[in-house]
């Protein structure tokens, strides 16, 4: 007898909540040595892995979402990664996914960077519900 196949998280394009915000994980990339253009740019310490994210309010009031600090990787090995706001800045032609502050019902779409050791192929991405909320984090699989 194989054993019942492990039920799969949500995954890229899947909307996810965590709470105040659905997210969205629209794609990734890695290999990325730098962000930004000839005069203002961040390069990396070992590689950017950039992943586009789009979160939407989905409660009464508006809410502000910050993508440094809320946002998180993970690699097979259980190593996780912060969102690198630098690159962040200079990766988003407005500045989206920085101290946004979203109507309900709106949404904003950024791309997330986080600086992580060449070769290493990022597994889940966590979004966080918040510090003042019982709601579950969001995990989406890569």
């Amino acid at each position: 007898m194989s054993e019942p196949a492990k039920p799969k998280g949500p995954g890229i394009g899947d909307k996810v909540r965590g709470g105040d915000f659905e997210f969205t994980v629209k794609g990734m990339k890695c290999g990325i040595s730098r962000v930004g253009n000839d005069f203002l740019n961040k390069k990396a310490q070992g590689t950017f892995c950039r992943v586009g994210v789009t979160v939407k309010n989905v409660t009464k009031s508006a809410h502000t979402f910050h993508a440094d600090g809320s946002v998180s990787a993970q690699d097979s090995s259980g190593r996780e990664y912060e969102a690198d706001g630098e690159a962040g800045i200079y990766g988003n032609s407005d500045g989206q996914g920085f101290l946004d502050e979203i109507n309900p019902g709106n949404s904003v779409t950024a791309n997330v960077y986080f600086d992580v050791p060449k070769g290493t192929k990022l597994k889940t991405i966590t979004l966080d519900a918040g510090l003042f909320t019982f709601a579950e984090d969001a995990v989406v699989t890569l």
